[in-house]
């Protein structure tokens, strides 16, 4: 047979190796478009628009921004070429692109450790890094330090091949991928510069052990290649890093770092109990611990180097972060700065696990094992309702559907801090031009009470002159712009409220403009127009249900429950005395099963019932809150009046349907 011909040494290795690629695959394009785009990305699709030259001349400065301009510009040719397919747009599209460097960096993990600490070593860091909840997440993010990895990991591969290369011609290719990779590296994420020191003092371990004078030049030639491309651009970083950023104290907390970062290379986000944590951290801290110290059991004729590599290249970016905090006491203050250390981590994990095995085989394997086992479980709540990022895509997609359902009401969204007008745009942009959904961007800076007539008042009077009958508030990144909350408490004062939603990182607040009125506006197909007098001289002419269908639990805009969004149009007949306020109720055979939100803000609160004169129409929006174990099934909404002190009164009246899912 000719299978029993096939050299099964060298096709396990190859089944091992693609079948660890094919579950790097999976996980790293597992549910692409599960997350919206955030902010971050935003900025990073507002640089891929824009032509090359501006943005590689406007991002080498790092004024602008603080990321230089390669992965911006590889972003840019990549929508450009998906533009061709119609998915320029398609989250999940352009996602596909950190993906697959992800992958890459897989691969490359694979190579360099396989190569340097044998098979087994190899074959667990490949699988580990695979796994990794962290270097999974911002391989489906569309920011640079993903991509930054992958281009450090394969300047790492390509080192130590060319050293290995026995021609001339193969060395120069290799140098040259050594160049290519970590010059892109440098030019998407300036923290890359930290492994540059680890690369030449590698270099220098290989001379020591091998004594080969002639690859040793090549290797400086090639390094100090890299280093000259990379001076214009570290020359801005240094010049606009020592003029804003707040010193702090060298090797601060440098502990508390340690294991802050061992946390975020391995189990990252998970929301375990803390014993479950505290023991997973101490297996892995044991497991490098092991990796960094412990000698292979059976000696080699040439030492190996990847204890020498792991110290380098884990060792030299600590040193340098540590001793940068003083100069930036901002150095490990977000999780992703230090990302593309967690691949030399975990190759130390590995190691340490196979290394034990070398001395006791049975706790090698169930280290390896506890590590793969933990990682795996980290990995599903990435893509769960805690994780959510910012979404952008929620907000715009209530506003879109609200918009729709009201053709006749007018609709100008704001974007309150100025600089998140690019992650609403991103979704809003899809559906609507500018004509269609006037989007405004309008605060920045610092706003105090002092500003309200003179910054804050203008711009939204001006909403009010433009004609639109409602405005969305979305209000983000509020922090050190409106502590306060200056405009959404002037617009409280000012106008009626329709809804608060709670989207991620997010409040969506929507307000009515226009709701006093000789005559309502033409409805829409699912109103119902009713006629209802239900007390003397208030007369209830009409009746939306924005969402005929909801579900009955809500994980993403507002939990734990589902909202029903009502639209009412009030008349008064008569001179009305007294201050009545609108009730509303899913009632199902077994009872109530939602109850309307009470708020402070709304229309018949804000426009007292005595104030009203004879005619005029009222536009009054209020939520329904479900209760989360409502049965799936069809129930009617019913519409009553209560009394000053909130008491019901009268009768109600049945103003449609809703169906619960």
């Amino acid at each position: 047979m000719i299978f029993n011909r096939l050299p099964r040494p060298a096709l396990t290795p190859r089944l091992i190796e693609g079948a660890i690629l094919l579950i790097a695959v999976v996980v790293r394009f597992w549910r692409l478009g599960y997350h919206s785009v955030w902010f971050d990305e935003a900025i990073s699709l507002k640089w891929a628009g824009y032509d090359i030259g501006y943005t590689w001349a406007t991002t080498f400065a790092l004024v602008q921004d603080k990321h230089p301009p390669v992965y911006y510009v590889a972003l840019g040719l990549w929508q450009d070429l998906l533009a061709w397919m119609g998915l320029d747009h398609s989250d999940s599209a352009l996602r596909a692109l950190g993906s697959a460097l992800g992958v890459l960096t897989v691969w490359g993990m694979l190579r360099l450790t396989t190569a340097l600490s044998g098979r087994a070593t190899g074959y667990l860091t490949s699988l580990l890094v695979a796994l990794s909840p962290l270097l999974t997440w911002y391989s489906q993010e569309l920011r640079m330090f993903q991509p930054a990895t992958t281009g450090l990991v394969w300047g790492a591969v390509a080192l130590w091949q060319a050293w290995q290369a026995a021609r001339p011609l193969a060395r120069f290719g290799w140098w040259l991928l050594m160049i290519i990779a970590i010059e892109a590296a440098l030019y998407s994420y300036l923290f890359s510069a930290f492994l540059l020191p680890a690369a030449g003092l590698t270099l220098l371990v290989l001379f020591w052990r091998d004594r080969d004078l002639r690859r040793f030049l090549e290797g400086c030639l090639a390094l100090l290649v890299t280093g000259l491309l990379f001076l214009p651009l570290a020359r801005n970083a240094w010049s606009v890093n020592e003029a804003e950023s707040t010193p702090g104290q060298a090797f601060a907390d440098f502990g508390a770092n340690l294991l802050r970062l061992l946390h975020i290379d391995t189990i990252w986000r998970v929301d375990w109990p803390q014993p479950w944590i505290n023991a997973a951290l101490l297996l892995f801290a044991l497991l490098l611990l092991l990796g960094l110290l412990l000698p292979w059991r059976k000696a080699t004729s040439q030492p190996r180097l990847d204890q020498p590599w792991l110290w380098l290249w884990i060792g030299i970016p600590l040193l340098i972060a540590n001793l940068l905090l003083a100069r930036s006491g901002s150095i490990f203050a977000e999780d992703r700065y230090l990302l593309f250390m967690a691949p030399f981590v975990l190759w130390g994990i590995a190691r340490g696990a196979t290394a034990l095995g070398s001395w006791r085989q049975p706790f090698g394997w169930a280290g390896g094992l506890l590590s793969v086992l933990v990682l795996l479980a980290a990995l599903p709540p990435l893509w769960t309702p805690a994780r959510v990022r910012e979404s952008w895509r929620s907000a715009a997609d209530y506003i879109s559907t609200y918009t729709a359902a009201s053709p006749n009401l007018p609709t100008s969204v704001v974007t309150h801090v100025a600089y998140t007008y690019d992650a609403l745009a991103w979704y809003l942009r899809q559906a609507y031009d500018e004509d269609t959904l006037p989007i405004f961007a309008l605060f920045n800076g610092t706003l105090t009470e002092a500003d309200i007539d003179t910054v804050v008042a203008p711009p939204l009077n001006g909403i009010v002159d433009f004609g639109s009958a409602t405005l969305w508030l979305t209000q983000s990144h509020l922090e050190g712009v409106d502590d306060q909350r200056v405009v959404e408490g002037w617009l409280n004062r000012n106008f009626p409220l329709i809804t608060e939603q709670y989207p991620a990182g997010i409040k969506l607040t929507g307000y009515i403009l226009q709701g006093r009125m000789a005559q309502p506006p033409t409805l829409g197909p699912t109103a119902r127009q009713l006629d209802v007098e239900l007390q003397p001289g208030l007369r209830l002419a009409a009746c939306e249900i924005m969402t005929p269908m909801v579900s009955a639990r809500d994980e993403f805009m507002h939990p734990p429950s589902g909202w029903v969004h009502m639209r009412l149009w009030w008349q008064a007949t008569a001179p009305l005395l007294t201050d009545y306020t609108a009730t509303a109720k899913v009632i199902g055979p077994e009872g109530v099963w939602g109850d309307k939100l009470p708020r402070d803000t709304e229309s018949l609160r804000m426009w007292p019932t005595s104030t009203w004169t004879v005619g005029e129409f009222v536009r009054d929006e209020l939520d329904i809150n479900l209760n989360p174990l409502t049965p799936a099934a069809t129930y009617p909404v019913v519409i009553g009046v209560a009394d000053a002190l909130g008491q019901p009164i009268g009768e109600t009246v049945e103003c449609g349907q809703v169906t619960i899912r």
